[in-house]
């Protein structure tokens, strides 16, 4: 969690978006995962709230690697301040900071066991 505001804090291609507002709809191509920087971010599927992330979280990366659909709908709880990570942008971090992508498999990690959890 904390990596990811490390790399990001100061990053100058931050988007705000207003609390309520769908920052990605399931189904939806993965064009970029993104950073919370501030605020908080719900996680939807099928409708049903899934989880709620905050501030160093990072949420849309599924979609980006296997160039699949987006499987969540995802709608800023508050007003947040996201940086989006592009495809081309992610690969260049990860060769040039690998700790990153380890972070992100614990990411990934995690919520797969949150999910079993629920089954």
């Amino acid at each position: 969690m904390r990596l990811a505001l490390e790399l990001f804090r100061d990053d100058a291609d931050f988007r705000i978006v207003s609390a309520g507002a769908t920052v990605f709809e399931e189904g939806d191509a993965g064009d970029a995962l993104y950073v919370i920087l501030e605020g908080k971010v719900e996680l939807r599927i099928a409708g049903g709230a899934l989880e709620t992330l905050g501030a160093g979280d990072i949420f849309g990366e599924m979609a980006l690697i296997d160039q699949s659909p987006r499987v969540a709908t995802a709608v800023a709880k508050t007003l947040c301040k996201l940086v989006p990570v592009s495809g081309s942008r992610f690969l260049g971090l990860v060769r040039q900071r690998p700790e990153f992508s380890l972070h992100l498999m614990k990411v990934m990690a995690k919520r797969l066991r949150r999910m079993n959890r629920r089954l």
